[in-house]
């Protein structure tokens, strides 16, 4: 399998296991619709798939009706599934997010960061993943709004070639293994980090993140930081993908360096 492709897979894997939205920027029919349900059916979750750039906002919270003086909101069909269903573990797909109008986007904002439709709790076993196309691509995509973008792990998608992607389509499409979660004490990392590089530890306050569209250090991706790097299973190549993902390259490039220095001098927890 290409080596990229398989790291990708594994990143998002590792995202989808420590509750950490992931968002796949690659070209369209570059193969990302089909690695997210293949993963979710390896691993157990109930797919539902959402295209948002069709979508109207009350598609995704409901739409209101009153009661009385109160305001109440019928679910849309797929809330109602996800909401009813007695399986544990959802997995809601934002496909062409950047690709929705705003209304929509923002409406999807409120899903992910606050796992609510209105007055809707999702349940806890509810997991994302979304996926986009850089604007540089599609005239017509944007980026996400800064929000948006830090509440994402983003991952620079690698499709399969022809050859792998026909193999993929005449087998099976490749999944990453289940990794062991590692016992470090990532939370003591991070700390230690931020005690020597104070000036990287929120990259908002410069003023550049809203605009890049890609990954930024703030106290919110540290802490999905936190929650993703024991699903690298020790494996180096992942902690730094899973960093460069969530608080952005220049940050993981000191952070896993300072991490690395740590370990050679015996400090690492």
């Amino acid at each position: 399998m290409n080596p990229r492709y398989a790291l990708n897979l594994s990143v998002i894997g590792s995202c989808l296991e420590a509750d950490v939205p992931a968002f796949l920027w690659g070209p369209p029919g570059s193969g990302k619709s089909s690695a997210v349900r293949r993963l979710a059916e390896d691993r157990g979750y109930r797919l539902t798939e959402i295209t948002t750039s069709i979508l109207d906002p009350t598609d995704l919270l409901g739409l209101p009706y009153q009661v009385g003086e109160a305001t109440r909101y019928a679910l849309p069909d797929w809330l109602a599934d996800v909401v009813g269903s007695e399986e544990e573990r959802h997995l809601i797909f934002l496909d062409e997010l950047n690709l929705a109008p705003m209304a929509v986007m923002n409406a999807c904002l409120r899903l992910v960061l606050e796992r609510a439709a209105h007055t809707t709790q999702l349940p806890p076993g509810v997991r994302f993943i979304a996926a986009g196309t850089d604007p540089s691509q599609v005239p017509a995509a944007q980026f996400l709004s800064a929000p948006m973008t830090n509440r994402f792990a983003h991952v620079e998608w690698a499709g399969l070639g022809g050859s792998e992607w026909l193999t993929a389509k005449l087998q099976d499409w490749p999944t990453p293994a289940p990794v062991a979660v590692s016992d470090k004490d990532w939370r003591m990392a991070i700390a230690a980090f931020h005690t020597v590089r104070p000036q990287i530890a929120d990259a908002f306050a410069d003023g550049k993140a809203a605009g890049e569209g890609r990954g930024y250090a703030s106290a919110r991706s540290w802490d999905a930081l936190c929650r993703a790097l024991p699903y690298a299973g020790g494996n180096p190549d992942m902690e730094w993908a899973l960093a460069d993902a969530i608080i952005g390259k220049a940050a993981s490039r000191e952070f896993i360096a300072h991490v690395r220095a740590d370990l050679i001098d015996g400090n690492m927890p």
